[in-house]
């Protein structure tokens, strides 16, 4: 039986529990840190998801932002919200585990906020600390970098063969 898996991140609770996200910035009240943060733990839940969840969605609090209507946003693959105007992300990923529930698939949240584990969890929902979720980010950040680095360093098939290879190669080529 295959499995349906939903990621659904607490996104400000992550950032602000792991210096992976918090160093990205000294400008946290003026904004621009917030933005680097949130744009790199996006990009983190896109990777991390990708392959074993059907579904990812990171929320963000916009309880306080007059302007915040809720609406999903697509980036990088996956959903991403800011909670409506006077209704908190715990209560957006309340609902998200809910009707994921509902909708057949297992949730996983990533929070560390106790008032959001002792919520959602039980009946197909499970928890990922923000300190694991970071971790796991990171390993694969860190496997990526690898592999980028891996596939620019060798590009051409002469700077991947084995030098005893090429050089029995050539001997063919001038009939040696």
């Amino acid at each position: 039986m295959q499995r349906h898996l939903m990621l659904i991140v607490d996104g400000y609770n992550v950032i602000r529990n792991n210096d992976r996200y918090r160093s990205l910035g000294d400008d946290f009240d003026g904004g621009e840190g917030w933005n680097a943060a949130r744009e790199t733990l996006i990009s983190d839940a896109a990777t991390f998801a990708r392959g074993d969840y059907e579904r990812c969605t990171v929320v963000f609090d916009g309880a306080g932002n007059p302007s915040s209507d809720g609406a999903p946003e697509h980036k990088a693959g996956i959903e991403v919200i800011f909670s409506p105007t006077g209704v908190s992300a715990d209560s957006v990923i309340e609902k998200l585990a809910h009707d994921a529930r509902d909708s057949g698939f297992e949730a996983v949240v990533v929070s560390s906020d106790f008032a959001i584990q002792s919520t959602v969890f039980g009946g197909g929902v499970t928890r990922m600390s923000a300190s694991d979720f970071a971790r796991s980010t990171n390993q694969t950040y860190e496997e990526q970098q690898d592999s980028d680095a891996n596939l620019h360093g060798k590009r051409t098939l002469a700077d991947r063969i084995d030098p005893e290879v090429a050089e029995r190669l050539s001997r063919m080529v001038r009939d040696d």
